[in-house]
């Protein structure tokens, strides 16, 4: 339990979430219900952790099947004097919405309210959302609370609009407020008489049937008694408690009309203040502050526009309020109740000035821009107050930071590392691809293509829209309605359908479409993931749980019975299968797919977060019982097997791969902080023999290990002496950008709670709608001095400190094509993590960035003077074993460089509070790793491991030679053969002359040293044709290529990498394996093996093992009596060195760069047998239309 939801005075910080259960627990709440969604799926989080809290109070928390029911359950409820309260974002309101028409009509007893969040810049929602016309079509009053004390206050005065008119009351939210937060005063709980622990007995005698149940000819009457009775009740009472308001209006005689005045609500309101604040003219000008916003109060409305000449209403999305105030003044004027009529502006403004924007959201900057023009032009005489100056400094600073133009990918969702849909999508992939292939089809299927339609629907498979998964995602609908869908096309196309449902959607409503599909006898396959939680939301229970949302026993309904129950005695196919085991799975489906009418799949898989929270908790107790773990398991990539060909990273899209740069270019590697190691990356169609599982066990706990000595001081525990706080005049704000999974939301309470500490006001918002789904997640934090207003969101170019946990989602906060564009060079320090995070597309190879310029246009846009950057992530895996530790590295590092206005204990103390207890003692270091890191990085960047040169290849390669039988003659022979060869090429280029003592050696390894010399002659003779006018570019691509083809990485030579020295001792490395001290390292290498043999190709998957690999790494006389093995890569060597080796003559410049460019063609030859072949048809090509003359 959270002792801040029990707290009755005082102070204290919340995120918006919490501060709506905060207010309905000191509103007296019995009943807290609805449906997880972005942004207010928090609340359910909020409520499972107090769930103690509300047992012990009897207060009922329930997560409905859908909005609809969790409207009912407040009908339900309103039967008592209770009060209940719903949750739900706004297209969750569209489903409610009928519901909610009756139930609101039906009336209140003790008081319910329906909370809506609004995506209103459409962040994380699939429409464009604007809850308050749909509160009006329902008849509902609504409330808009703007700061974040009334966010929490005004629960309870919506409780008593509902009780008082007898109507539900729905209170609007905005995604900025739900996921942002800040210091409020606390009100002690009230803890209701009736409630789970204290049930009463209705007298239905009492129940007035006519009002509780509308029916005709009811309905009119209670219509009548809804507009003239209770919705002016609602009016009395929100003027009772002081909701509406007219500010900043003394002083003003109202014999004289101020010149302009604004209207606004909710979080807008917020907007307005802070744009006049940063314009100085907070207080200035009149603002009639709507809190209730239907029905608007319109005696308030003309008190306003009696004393101000026109009124400009600030509202987000379509003009609502401006009309409705537009119709009222109107009416009012046509009445003689104002003498003079007021015009009224909003999504125009007067002169051809540019109004409010109609779309997405506002916030401050946005309204600083629109205002400068207008205010400008109605106030800026030399009799107003208007400062003109100021006006055209931030006018500059506007368009300063639209000026920031950068050219950066997009970071799009994708599926959590270890996540049970990827299995299911990347084998959808492969069907999709090969049931439009003809010959596959004829022969597996007996079948003509069949070209997939997918139906969409709403869920974590949803990422199915981006890459590398969109050929899985035709069309959306809303919630459990994909395979609705799939009923209007069915009658009309003979394509096979598709349709993805997860669990909890399957229970919202997906039952009922499945039940709409056997009726209609739909040909379209069911495939259910079932991963045993609400994931897409934050993981709340689902109705297949056994306990409900605070922990209590419930009934688990299980999905494949449900099913069953629908299909009745029908020949349809319901199975419930392990998506894991994609070999079978895949088979399984195809089969299934083609069937007629409907299939059901269960893909039976739990969620990897949930799997590896559960994994994490038993390794930590396995930890504190003994010490250490002494099993652990990983998925490992040799880079020297990876072809770079991008199959598994085209196929998974999985985060917890990434790439290396290399001796042989870049490679797919594992992030081994990302990685859970589900092994899903090795499952692809066309095995890739890097793939492997390391074992290591341990006996004793692990020795620290040596380490540079510039690493090992940075954990020094001498004490460090903090520097004096920064000091601010009015507020200090700081942006904080990442990648979900990286910290950026302990960042965030740490500062948070830090600001608060110091006494601070604090204003924050969380952009992490994403942050599950490996999304950019993007914090803004405001301290304040009193009396200063701040909104939720950082204006343009104004943020003093950017923490980049990442440097992309860096660079996309300061450009101009980004929402927020926070950085100026005057203002802004920037304290970067260098290292490169790939997206999903930069994996795949559909785009790229480069951290190093990336890096100059952060100092370009921010205060070069200052800023700092360094590879965290390095120094984290270095000293901490992963990466998770440079949040706060970051976060050290920006404290002691005296950019934080903070002193050391309470940020120390906000770093205790906010890390859990078992991971504090690594953060604190980590945190003072920072610290250290600030003083003197160039420690570390000394010390970082660089490439061998040319004598120290050569050394480390004939070291190795040299213990192989014979091995001292070889490797004389082989340091002869490149040492000649380097002095007969003499390009001057230590790094080129390294990589061929590198190519040699691995060419001897391949076969022997006369197949090297094969390789060194044909070098030397494009060398003997090259020229220095052309910096031997020919020659350079010779010796990078010419080795590509003739290392042909058949089973024999795959072997010998998958078991050499070099590869084990970088293992034992990277996994912290020390043998002396009893460690041992075992590896299941995931491969599988071709072979042709009298005109047969024989293929298999098959796990080896060290000894099986060092028995076949010694059979090269395979590749002599197999000779229809690997024949195509053979003949593709043989191609190349006679077609363009033994024919590279250039006469003149164009032949030369065509023949380079002949010569460079094989690069894009990569993978392993049906992945390269196709490559090397096309180099062939290429080659011709090259040397065709």
């Amino acid at each position: 339990m959270d002792d801040r939801f029990t707290q009755a005075s005082g102070t204290h910080v919340y995120t918006g979430c919490e501060l709506l259960v905060k207010g309905a627990l000191e509103s007296g709440v019995s009943l807290l219900t609805g449906y997880p969604g972005s942004p207010l799926a928090e609340v359910f989080d909020v409520i499972q952790r107090n769930a103690e809290l509300l047992k012990n109070n009897g207060i009922v928390a329930q997560i409905a099947n859908n909005e609809a029911l969790s409207i009912a359950r407040l009908n339900g409820s309103q039967m008592a004097d209770v009060r209940a309260i719903t949750f739900m974002k706004s297209v969750g309101l569209h489903v409610a919405s009928d519901a909610l028409a009756i139930s609101n009509l039906a009336g209140t007893t003790g008081g319910a309210v329906v909370v809506v969040g609004d995506d209103t810049w459409s962040h994380s929602t699939q429409v464009p959302a604007d809850s308050r016309f749909l509160a009006r079509h329902v008849y509902t009053p609504l409330l808009e609370p703007g700061t974040f004390q009334e966010l929490k206050d005004w629960v309870n005065a919506a409780f008593q609009i509902s009780a008082a008119a007898d109507l539900y009351v729905c209170y609007l939210t905005t995604e900025n407020q739900a996921s942002g937060g800040g210091n409020v005063e606390l009100h002690p709980n009230i803890y209701p008489d009736i409630t789970g622990l204290k049930r009463v007995n209705l007298d239905t005698q009492l129940i007035d049937a006519d009002k509780r149940v509308i029916l005709p000819p009811h309905t009119a009457q209670i219509e009548t008694e809804t507009l003239r009775e209770r919705l002016p009740t609602a009016i009395e009472t929100a003027r009772d408690l002081g909701l509406n308001k007219i500010q900043f209006m003394a002083g003003i005689s109202r014999k004289k009309r101020y010149p302009l005045g604004f209207v606004s609500a909710g979080l807008a309101h917020s907007y307005l203040l802070h744009a006049l604040e940063e314009l100085n003219l907070h207080g200035d000008i009149p603002i009639l502050k709507l809190g209730m916003t239907h029905p608007i109060d319109a005696d308030i409305v003309r008190e306003f526009a009696e004393q101000v000449g026109e009124i400009y209403v600030i509202e987000e999305k379509r003009p609502l309020l401006e009309n409705e105030i537009k119709a009222l003044l109107t009416h009012a004027y046509q009445n003689g109740d104002i003498e003079t009529y007021v015009n009224v502006w909003g999504k125009q403004f007067p002169d051809d000035l540019v109004g409010i924007p109609t779309v997405s959201g506002l916030d401050a900057s946005l309204l600083i821009q629109k205002l400068i023009p207008l205010l400008k032009h109605r106030l800026g005489t030399s009799d107003t107050f208007v400062d003109l100056e100021h006006f055209a400094r931030e006018k500059a600073l506007q368009e300063e930071v639209s000026e920031q133009q950068i050219d950066i990918p997009q970071r799009t969702p994708t599926f959590c590392p270890g996540c049970p849909h990827r299995d299911s999508s990347s084998v959808f992939l492969e069907i999709t691809q090969q049931f439009m292939d003809a010959d596959y089809m004829e022969k597996h299927h007996n079948s003509e293509p069949v070209d997939l339609v997918f139906h969409g629907d709403i869920g974590c498979y949803s990422m199915l829209k981006y890459e590398p998964f969109p050929r899985l995602m035709h069309n959306l609908s809303a919630m459990a309605l994909g395979g609705g869908s799939g009923a209007g096309i069915d009658p009309f196309i003979k394509n096979k359908q598709i349709v993805f449902m997860g669990d909890s959607t399957f229970f919202h409503g997906g039952m009922s479409a499945i039940s709409d599909s056997i009726k209609n006898n739909q040909d379209i396959a069911y495939i259910i993931l079932d991963n045993q939680t609400t994931a897409m939301t934050g993981h709340q229970p689902t109705p297949a749980d056994a306990l409900d949302l605070l922990g209590n026993p419930t009934f688990a309904q299980d999905i494949e019975k449900v099913a069953q129950g629908l299909v009745g005695d029908s020949e349809i196919d319901i199975v419930r299968t392990n998506p894991e085991d994609r070999v079978n799975y895949k088979k399984y489906l195809e089969k299934t797919i083609l069937k007629p009418g409907v299939k059901i799949v269960i893909a039976d898989k739990e969620c990897a977060i949930t799997h590896h929270r559960r994994l994490r908790r038993e390794q930590r107790k396995t930890i504190a019982r003994d010490g250490f773990l002494k099993y652990e398991k990983h998925i490992n990539i040799t880079p020297e097997v990876c072809e770079f060909c991008r199959e598994c990273t085209a196929v998974t899209g999985c985060p917890g791969l990434k790439i290396v740069n290399t001796d042989y270019g870049e490679k797919i590697a594992i992030d081994q902080s990302n990685c859970v190691s589900d092994g899903a990356c090795a499952r692809i169609k066309y095995a890739c023999p890097a793939f492997e599982e390391v074992i290591v066990t341990r006996k004793r706990p692990p020795q620290q290990q040596a380490m540079a000595s510039g690493y090992r001081d940075l954990l020094s525990d001498d004490p460090l002496p903090p520097p004096p706080p920064l000091t601010f005049e009015r507020n200090w704000n700081v942006y904080a950008a990442g990648v979900g999974g990286m910290g950026i939301g302990t960042i965030s309470k740490v500062l948070v709670v830090g600001g608060y500490l110091q006494g601070y006001g604090v204003t924050f918002c969380d952009r992490k709608g994403l942050a599950i789904r490996n999304g950019g997640v993007y914090t803004h934090i405001a301290y304040t001095q009193p009396g200063v207003h701040a909104s939720p969101v950082i204006p343009y170019g104004k943020a003093d400190l950017l923490l980049g946990l990442d440097i992309l989602e860096a660079a996309r906060g300061i450009t101009a094509q980004s929402l927020f564009r926070i950085a100026s060079p005057t203002r802004t320090t920037a304290v970067v993590n260098t290292a490169k995070t790939e997206t999903i597309s930069t994996l795949i190879g559909k785009d790229n960035f480069d951290p190093d310029t990336l890096e100059e246009t952060l100092q370009t846009h921010t205060n070069a003077d200052t800023y700092f950057g360094v590879d965290l992530f390095a120094v984290s895996e270095q000293l901490f074993g992963n990466k998770l530790y440079a949040n706060m590295m970051l976060l050290g590092t920006a404290f002691q460089r005296q950019l934080l206005p903070l002193e050391l204990e309470p940020l120390q103390l906000a770093l205790k509070q906010m890390v859990p207890h078992a991971d504090l003692d690594t953060n604190m270091k980590a945190f003072n790793v920072g610290r250290r890191l600030a003083l003197d990085v160039q420690q570390i960047e000394n010390e970082t491991p660089h490439q061998l040169n040319y004598a120290e290849m050569l050394s480390a390669k004939r070291q190795i030679l040299e213990k192989k039988r014979g091995g001292k003659r070889l490797a004389q022979k082989y340091i002869a053969l490149v040492e000649s060869t380097v002095e007969t090429l003499n390009m001057g280029s230590d790094n080129m002359h390294r990589l061929l003592a590198l190519y040699v050696y691995d060419l001897v390894q391949f076969e022997d040293l006369n197949y090297a010399q094969v390789y060194v002659e044909k070098v030397k003779q494009v060398h003997a044709r090259d020229s220095e006018v052309y910096d031997y570019r020919a020659t350079k691509a010779a010796i990078r290529y010419l080795h590509k083809v003739m290392l042909i990485k058949d089973e024999v030579y795959v072997a010998h990498l998958l078991t050499s020295t070099e590869k084990l001792e970088r293992d034992k490395e990277l996994y912290r394996v020390d043998t002396e001290n009893g460690d041992k390292i075992k590896y299941v290498h995931l491969n599988r093996p071709h072979f042709t043999v009298m005109g047969l190709d024989l293929e298999t998957d098959i796990d080896t093992r060290n000894w099986q690999l060092n028995l076949m790494k010694r059979m090269k006389f395979l590749r002599r009596w197999l000779s229809k093995w690997h024949a195509r890569e053979k003949a593709f060597r043989e191609w190349y060195v006679t077609r363009v080796i033994d024919t590279f003559a250039p006469t003149d410049t164009e032949a030369y760069e065509k023949h380079l460019r002949a010569l460079e063609c094989v690069e894009e030859v990569r993978g392993y047998r049906e992945i390269r072949y196709p490559k090397m048809e096309a180099a062939r090509q290429i080659v011709e239309s090259l040397l065709e003359e």
